[in-house]
Order: structure tokens, then C-alpha cells, then sequence
């Protein structure tokens, strides 16, 4: 009888070995990259036969859509949008709202509301003056509104600021960097965000100017760190610290360690790459017709090796014009599928 009890005991453990053996290798298996996301015009998926994005998506593991460049009401858009749902995909918008937020026309009335220029003049561009209290009250309103027509499947959201505007240099807002200026703004944000979905995250995009960490402001809970290294190289990976564009002042080892410090206020398992690896509108220079892009898998490759090193799982990218032109144009999508799979398989060393 005891060794009937034994075998049996011998059984149950094997059986119970494998079974914790065949979790451990489905862990492993799970791409290291929880977010791959793609940013598209709403031209580039206008003609599904030439360019099915979707399809690439579901063959290639690319899990998240952000289309811009389209009414957000129309029957076309959320058509697309609800299809994307339908077949599994997070859809996100990410676009600059600050002027949607803070309407322009309200200058001639509420001067106060926006940013004083270092003239000591209120002007009515970038992003307002943060120190304003009415300004902000402002903003939190139209959020509330702009979050029901612009819900994502994700609950992450992105109300980014004006795209390359200026900051505020009233007497209130000078002690503060443009990081500072913008994380003033997403503070509040994210606050009315919270009051219609209680899940709602926000991205920090750092970008341009607020590429620098916020030296004196704090995030509040739910505020996420984007990078978004807009004047880096292309032909050049980020680990070659000395590389840098023409005519441009950071050098790539200098976005690292602005990475690095953004990363010390911003938590590595929340944060995300907005990358432009695919973005061919930006290496036309915003000029159609587009130019064939000049694509370094190895370059990006080496990129993931750098971001996951950090800690950072989360990336989407640019893929801007590459639309049914550029494909009847160049016939080639291989830096598109490039992206995908490098993305899919990473593997850390």
C-alpha cells in the first residue's frame, strides 16, 4: 500500500513539474514588448486593397492603432474605429489638442488665460499660461468634453500640447522649464479625466522643448512618460552617443540622458517610445509626393536593445504616408514588416 502512495505521490509531481514547466514557457514566449503600436494619417488606410494595415497588423503582432487627420465624428472614422475594436486591436488618438483645450478665441476676451511673451506680452499661441487658475478651469471643461468623443479602448490618453508653441514667461511661470509648464497642464488633466473615466491615464510627451525632465513639478498618479526623440538620426543608433543631425544641438547621448532623467520622475513600467522610424512624411519634409524611406533595420534594431535597457516595454511609431502612393510608387514594405516583427521577437539579453 505504501508504494501504491508513493507512485501515486511520484505521479502527481511530475504532473505537477510540467504543468508549472509549460506556464514558464508560455511566460517566455510573450513578446518582451507589451505595447506595439503604429501612428497612421487617415489617408495612409484609405485604400485597404493596396495597403491593408489591418492585415499587417494581425499577421505581424502589432497590437495598437492611432489614426489622425480625420473628422473624429464621422461615420467614416468611427466606422473604422469600432471594425478596429472588433477585431481586437487598442485604438487610441494621439495628436496635439492644446488649441482645441484652450480655444483661440477667447484672447481678445481673456487675455490672462495665455502666454506672456518674454516682451512682457500676452500672445495667442502655444500653450497658455499654466499659472492661470481660469485658464486651467477652461481646459478641465473642455477635456471633459473632448474625452467622450475621444475615448480610447485603453483608457490612455493623450492631449498633447501645441506643437512647438512657446511658454509662458509671466512672473507666476518663470521659475518653471517647459516640462514643468506642460506637467502643470496634464495635472489637471488628468484629473478631469478621471471624473468621466476612472481608469484614464495621460501621456507626458516628451517632445521638442519638453524633451528635459520637469525639474520643480511632480506628476500626479495616471500621468505616463512618452519620448519622442524628434531630432535624433536615422542612419545613426542611439547607443552612438556622439551622433547628431545637421543643424540640430542634441546629440544622441544627450536624449539618452534626458531619457534617464525623465525616467526619475516618470516610472520605466508605465512609460512609452513615440518613435518616427516609419515616419516618411518627415523625411519628405512634410512635401508630397513622398520620398522612399531610407530605412536601417539595423539602426532600429539596435534602438529596441537601448530602449529595453531602460525598462521600457511600451513603443509605437510614426508611419505617416505610407499610403497606397508609396506602395504603388516603391512596391516595398519591408521596412514595415521590419518594424513589426523587431518588435514581436525582441528578445533581452
Amino acid at each position: 500500500m505504501k508504494v501504491k502512495v508513493s507512485f501515486a505521490v511520484l505521479c502527481m509531481s511530475v504532473l505537477l513539474l510540467a504543468s508549472c514547466g509549460a506556464g514558464r514557457s508560455s511566460d517566455n514566449d510573450a513578446p518582451f514588448f507589451q505595447m506595439r503600436g503604429i501612428v497612421l494619417a487617415w489617408d495612409d488606410i484609405s485604400d485597404p486593397v493596396t495597403i491593408d494595415w489591418l492585415s499587417i497588423m494581425h499577421e505581424n503582432g502589432l497590437n495598437t492603432i492611432s489614426v489622425f487627420g480625420k473628422d473624429y465624428t464621422s461615420e467614416e472614422y468611427l466606422a473604422f474605429k469600432q471594425k478596429c475594436i472588433d477585431e481586437g486591436f487598442d485604438f487610441e488618438y494621439e495628436e496635439h489638442a492644446m488649441s482645441w483645450l484652450l480655444p483661440r478665441d477667447l484672447f481678445e476676451t481673456y487675455p490672462e488665460y495665455f502666454r506672456m511673451d518674454k516682451n512682457g506680452v500676452r500672445q495667442p499661441d502655444g500653450n497658455g499660461c499654466p499659472s492661470s487658475e481660469e485658464g486651467l478651469e477652461v481646459i478641465m471643461s473642455n477635456v471633459r468634453a473632448f474625452a467622450q468623443k475621444h475615448t480610447p479602448t485603453n483608457h490612455k490618453y493623450y492631449t498633447w500640447l501645441y506643437d512647438g508653441g512657446d511658454i509662458c514667461h509671466c512672473e507666476k511661470c518663470k521659475g518653471y522649464n517647459a516640462s514643468d509648464q506642460g506637467l502643470i497642464f496634464e495635472n489637471h488633466i488628468i484629473k478631469a479625466l478621471r471624473e468621466y473615466d476612472p481608469e484614464a491615464t495621460l501621456a507626458h510627451l516628451a517632445y521638442s522643448n519638453t524633451t528635459p525632465a520637469p525639474s520643480v513639478v511632480k506628476p500626479e498618479e495616471g500621468i505616463f512618460l512618452e519620448f519622442a526623440p524628434f531630432y535624433r538620426r536615422w542612419d545613426k543608433p542611439l547607443s552612438d552617443r556622439d551622433a547628431i543631425r545637421d543643424g540640430e544641438y542634441w546629440t544622441h547621448g544627450d536624449y539618452l540622458d534626458m531619457l534617464e532623467a525623465n525616467l526619475k520622475v516618470f516610472p520605466a513600467e508605465t512609460a512609452q517610445v513615440l518613435e518616427y522610424w516609419l515616419d516618411v512624411s518627415q523625411r519628405s519634409g512634410w512635401k508630397k509626393p513622398q520620398v522612399k524611406l531610407d530605412w536601417h533595420k539595423d539602426v532600429y534594431l539596435d534602438d529596441l536593445k537601448t530602449y529595453a535597457s531602460y525598462g521600457i516595454k511600451n513603443i509605437t511609431c510614426y508611419g505617416a504616408w505610407i499610403d497606397p502612393y508609396y506602395v504603388k510608387t516603391y512596391k516595398d514594405l519591408t521596412c514595415v514588416t521590419d518594424y513589426c516583427q523587431g518588435l514581436l521577437n525582441y528578445k533581452p539579453e
